[in-house]
C-alpha cells in the first residue's frame, strides 16, 4: 500500500538517526527545492553521503532517490488543510472550535493514510477467535483501554482492561495462547505495558500494539503493531485518531458477529432501562 511521504517522515521523525534526521527536516523545510535536486546536489548541501540518502529513501519504501522525488511531488500537501494556525487570546469561540475541529478532521486524514489495512484486519480476525482480550495502558492512553474494553463487553466478548503498573504484570504473566493482549501506549516506549506484552508473548499469548510512532521498543514486544500518525503540536491530541482506530476495530469485530453482538446490546438497554429518567 503506497503511503503519503510527508506523512511518513513526520510520524518517524522522533525515531530517526542524526543523519536520517538532518535530511528529513530538511525534505519536510524544503520540499519544492528538493523535487528539483539530483542526488549529489542534497548530499552537498546537507554534507552527507549519497549512499546515506539513498539508503534513507529505500527505508520510506521508496526504490531510490528519484521515487523518492516522485512521491514528494505526488503528495504535495495543501497549506490551506495542514497548516495549524495558532490560536489567539482574540480568537472567538466560534473560530477557535473550528480550527480544532480542523484539525482533528485533518489528523484522522493523515492518519488514515498511514494506517495498514492488512494489519487491523489481522488484528480483527485474532481478537474475533480469542478466549479472552487483555487491554495494557497507563496515563492519559488508559481510558482508551477502558473504552475498548467495555464496547468488546457490550457485545458480549470476554475482554478486560488493566491500567494498573503492578497489576499489568501479574495479568500478563497468567495468559494463556488462547489469549490476545492489547498494549497501548502513544510513545511506544511506557516501560509497563511493553514489559507486559513481552510477559504476555512469553506465555504464548498474541500480542498487538497500538502506538503513535514507528520503531519503538512496544514493537518489538509485539506480533503486530498498529502505527497512528501523532500530531505534534501543542493542544492537538491524537485522541481522535485513537479513537477512530478502536471503533474500527469494536465495528469489525461486531460484524463478525453481528447476531449475538445484536442480542448482547439488546440485553445491555433492558439491564439499563429502568435508571433511564423518564
Amino acid at each position: 500500500m503506497e503511503k503519503n511521504l510527508y506523512m511518513l517522515l513526520e510520524g518517524r521523525y522522533p525515531t530517526l538517526h542524526r543523519v536520517e534526521k538532518k535530511i528529513a527536516g530538511y525534505v519536510l523545510a524544503h520540499a519544492d527545492a528538493v523535487v528539483t535536486m539530483s542526488v549529489q546536489q542534497l548530499a552537498k548541501e546537507l554534507d552527507v553521503a549519497e549512499s546515506s540518502i539513498v539508503r534513507f529513501s529505500k527505508t520510506l519504501g521508496c526504490s531510490g532517490f528519484a521515487e523518492f522525488k516522485l512521491m514528494l511531488v505526488k503528495y504535495a500537501p495543501s497549506a490551506a488543510r495542514t497548516i495549524f494556525e495558532e490560536l489567539s487570546p482574540q480568537d472567538d469561540a466560534a473560530a477557535i472550535t473550528k480550527k480544532v475541529f480542523s484539525r482533528n478532521i485533518d489528523t484522522l486524514e493523515r492518519a488514515l493514510g498511514l494506517l495498514d489495512f492488512d494489519k487491523i484486519g489481522q488484528a480483527v480476525d485474532w481478537m474475533d477467535g480469542a478466549e479472552r482480550i487483555v487491554f495494557y495502558a497507563l496515563g492519559a492512553s488508559a481510558s482508551i483501554a477502558e473504552d475498548f474494553y467495555i464496547r468488546l463487553m457490550r457485545i458480549g466478548m470476554n475482554a478486560q482492561a488493566v491500567t494498573d503498573a503492578h497489576l499489568s504484570q501479574i495479568s500478563a504473566g497468567m495468559l494463556s495462547r488462547r489469549a490476545v493482549a492489547v498494549g497501548i501506549t502513544h510513545t511506544g516506549r511506557t516501560f509497563e505495558v511493553v514489559h507486559a506484552l513481552a510477559a504476555a508473548r512469553e506465555q504464548g499469548a498474541k500480542t498487538i500494539a497500538i502506538t503513535g510512532f514507528p520503531q519503538t521498543p512496544v514493537e518489538r514486544a509485539a506480533d503486530l503493531c498498529l502505527e497512528l500518525y501523532s500530531p505534534e503540536q501543542l493542544f492537538v491530541s491524537p485522541r481522535v485518531a485513537q479513537v477512530s482506530l478502536i471503533d474500527s476495530l469494536y465495528v469489525g469485530l461486531a460484524l463478525r458477529r453481528k447476531a449475538s453482538a445484536l442480542s448482547y446490546v439488546n440485553r445491555m438497554e433492558n439491564s439499563l432501562k429502568d435508571f433511564r429518567v423518564k
